[in-house]
């Protein structure tokens, strides 16, 4: 479902799909410039950085199926070695995350561990998921706790416990010759209104075969970067038939601006600016993309 002029888009994509019979669709993601700016601007240890890279697929993934224009935001906070990550999109694709980690508590843990599980690196905290699609639209938050092996493993619970849906989520991230890649894959089972008593039992078992079918992905499979989405997809579900739809691109691009730094500081009260001004001049860090803003005061109040 492509126009004929349209630029191929093979990497940081957001790949849209639906199983031809099966009455489930899903997401396929692979980031490897864009996560690869985005973990490395910062430098952070390893497991921070997976756990990240995780976090942006996750919002890469969840935020493209939602309907809205906004920003989509996949944000823990623990009392373990990492106290916090934040990933969000903002549609149609553009890419932001930071992290905050105890460098002590951090440097308990062994530097080779193959596996990474939330539990030993957040301790006891919360993922939340957070829908904004700006001011005349009510903010919508999810929240899960912080329980399972991965953070795609916490959303799932969300969905299962607060949504109802039924979704399988698989996402990996790999570091090769000093470049970061990620992927992910998410397949939800549509409902169906009309179902009747035959057709519910059909659709669990086209559920359950697809569920089976997506478990056979591998974590080089998802990083891959000579394989391609449209490959993976017909590798998976070839068997039941399953339809593209038109990609959407991934970009490194922060959502920061002088405009907006500006535009929050005058919610301040005029005590607070001042005592947060040096000088008469205010700076202020973009913890995403580390740009730097100096805000004169005369400019707020």
């Amino acid at each position: 479902m492509t126009d004929a002029g349209q630029r191929i888009i093979t990497d940081n994509l957001i790949q849209p799909f639906q199983m031809a019979k099966a009455g489930v669709r899903g997401r396929v993601v692979r980031m490897g410039s864009v996560v690869d700016s985005i973990l490395n601007r910062h430098g952070y240890p390893e497991a921070v950085a997976r756990f990240l890279g995780e976090g942006l697929v996750l919002a890469a993934m969840v935020g493209s199926a939602l309907k809205f224009d906004g920003i989509f935001t996949v944000q823990t906070k623990g009392d373990g070695a990492i106290s916090m990550i934040a990933a969000d999109m903002t549609t149609p694709g553009n890419m932001r995350g930071y992290a905050s980690f105890d460098r002590e508590k951090l440097d308990e843990h062994p530097a080779d561990a193959v596996s990474l599980n939330v539990k030993d690196y957040f301790g006891k905290g919360y993922a939340a998921f957070t829908i904004d699609a700006g001011e005349e639209h009510k903010r919508y938050q999810g929240i899960v706790d912080l329980e399972g092996d991965s953070l795609a493993a916490c959303m799932e619970n969300y969905f299962d416990k607060s949504e109802q849906i039924d979704t399988l989520l698989r996402v990996a991230v790999d570091k090769s010759d000093g470049k970061w890649r990620a992927g992910g894959l998410m397949i939800q089972r549509l409902p169906d209104e009309n179902a009747t008593e035959f057709n519910q039992d059909q659709e669990e078992e086209n559920w359950r075969n697809a569920q089976a079918l997506a478990g056979t992905i591998t974590s080089e499979e998802l990083t891959s970067p000579i394989l391609k989405s449209a490959e993976l997809l017909y590798k998976l579900f070839h068997e039941d038939g399953v339809w593209l739809y038109d990609p959407q691109e991934l970009q490194d691009q922060c959502s920061c601006s002088e405009e907006r730094v500006l535009n929050t500081l005058k919610t301040f009260a005029g005590s607070d600016v001042e005592d947060m001004a040096e000088g008469g001049v205010i700076s202020v860090d973009c913890q995403f993309c580390s740009s730097k803003y100096e805000i004169r005061v005369e400019d707020i109040v």
